[in-house]
């Protein structure tokens, strides 16, 4: 069976890794000229990465040990967590490379341009011709503006992008930390962040459906940081009604927007979701059934998400003085951000007054 991945991210070259592992002839069609360029990502990945055994030393930038909240009232509260920070180009290429000796072949500077019938048309970037051909499966792992998934017809109508943008910058930070800001001054709909990569430097930015120039340019400037490189993305907001698969084409990844709402990170799930992909293929089993455990966590991330962007800074002030709280600093020690549904249930049971939140709901 011949298989076509559009997109040489690491997620769509994960599920080609594991696709060419089973034996099937697969082809992933990039259209940057190198793989991990441009970088569009921060790059922090929770612990629940440790479940994939895939953490490599060559990749690894930092790991952190604690996360620091700020509310917009000065509050600051500091939860212990093993996360780590990966060098996305490195980390990218990482992938591609474990495609590669597993028997996928990697085409770069080569878009897809459109689906006539049954058959792609990619474009040669290099040569600017076009090619043609007929994959019995087509992958979408293109990201979120996917060009596969538009001709393929899957986007919903009122699904919504938020727009990343991050600087390195240089400064005096704690390495064994990352920090988040809160509240309408920082970022209306999402938070600020400061990631060190060492003690003298670290990744700065915000993310936002609008405006995201005008809130990061503020945040920095608060903050004082002399930028020496500046990155921005497009990151899409998971949509309950995206459908995964339509005839022979399947999403993956950011295409499908499988990215948790409440953080933007969409690294771990997307993984996750190739691996659900690549046994779907393997085994004839039904797609969007099998990811109904994922979508239900994605489903709850949203949820908080509708929640939180109702929020005014007196609200964040109020939750993160609750979450400072001994009981509630062990709760957050023992979770993940990953799956946040035993985190949300230990925490109504343990403390009630989150209980006032509920009216978000309505």
């Amino acid at each position: 069976m011949h298989i076509s991945i559009i997109g040489a991210g690491p997620i769509g070259c994960y599920c080609g890794y594991l696709l060419a592992k089973a034996g099937y002839s697969v082809d992933i069609y990039e259209e940057h000229a190198e793989i991990g360029l441009p970088i569009q990502c921060t790059g922090l990945l929770t612990r629940d990465f440790d479940q994939l055994n895939l953490l490599k030393e060559s990749f690894l930038v930092n790991t952190f040990q604690e996360v620091e909240v700020n509310s917009p009232d000065g509050q600051k509260i500091v939860i212990p967590q093993t996360e780590y920070l990966v060098d996305r180009h490195k980390f990218d290429q990482y992938f591609a490379e474990l495609a590669r000796k597993a028997g996928a072949k990697i085409y770069l500077r080569h878009s897809f341009v459109r689906k006539e019938g049954k058959e792609l048309l990619v474009k040669e970037l290099k040569k600017n011709q076009e090619l043609r051909f007929s994959p019995e499966i087509v992958i979408a792992a293109d990201g979120p503006l996917s060009k596969t998934a538009h001709a393929y017809g899957f986007y919903h109508p009122q699904r919504q992008n938020y727009y990343g943008i991050q600087a390195i910058v240089e400064g005096k930070f704690n390495p064994q930390r990352y920090q988040t800001f809160f509240g309408r001054e920082v970022c209306p709909d999402l938070f600020g962040w400061i990631v060190p990569e060492s003690k003298t430097r670290a990744r700065v930015g915000v993310a936002s459906r609008k405006d995201a120039k005008k809130w990061f340019d503020t945040f920095v400037q608060k903050q004082g940081f002399k930028i020496k490189e500046t990155q921005a993305g497009v990151i899409p907001l998971y949509h309950p009604k995206q459908k995964l698969k339509i005839g022979n084409c399947y999403l993956l990844g950011d295409a499908s927007g499988f990215v948790k709402a409440t953080t933007l990170g969409g690294i771990i799930p997307g993984m996750k979701q190739a691996e659900i992909l690549a046994d779907c293929i393997a085994n004839g089993k039904d797609y969007e059934r099998a990811t109904k455990s994922l979508r239900r966590k994605m489903n709850l991330h949203l949820r908080l998400r509708n929640v939180f962007d109702k929020f005014e800074d007196k609200d964040w002030d109020k939750l993160i003085k609750i979450l400072g709280k001994p009981k509630m600093q062990r709760l957050l020690e023992q979770h993940t951000r990953e799956n946040p549904l035993p985190l949300v249930v230990k925490a109504l049971l343990n403390e009630p007054r989150l209980l006032y939140f509920g009216k978000f709901l309505v």
